[in-house]
């Protein structure tokens, strides 16, 4: 058993929350960090919802790999796929606020111009 592939993915998901922690792009905004984590948690639902009727349909199977811890959350659903899931629907928010956020601001064109 070794965790080098959950914490592969673990590692990137804390560097995203300095990001995020940095720039108050999404889970850091003032107020609204209770409406962050419903939304990554319904992500992580459907995601997961997702994965269990693929596994239900024999279209996905669990690969072997000594870098995974061996834990199953269900038959064929490794304990990574869920801390994935999770960083996926993370990285997606904080990409999404971070594009708002950018194309918000004026541009120096647009500023030159005025």
């Amino acid at each position: 058993m070794s965790v080098l592939y959950l914490l592969s993915i673990i590692v990137p998901t804390i560097c995203m929350g300095l990001v995020d922690r940095r720039w108050r792009l999404f889970l850091f905004r003032p107020g609204r960090a209770g409406r962050a984590v419903a939304v990554v948690a319904a992500g992580t639902v459907l995601f997961l919802v997702w994965d269990l009727i693929a596994i239900g349909a024999d279209m996905y199977h669990r690969g072997e790999s000594d870098a995974m811890t061996g834990i199953e959350l269900a038959p064929e659903l490794p304990l990574e796929e869920l801390f994935f899931i999770v960083f996926l629907c993370y990285l997606t928010m904080v990409l999404h606020q971070l594009f708002v956020l950018l194309l918000a601001r004026p541009s120096a064109r647009s500023r030159e111009a005025a």
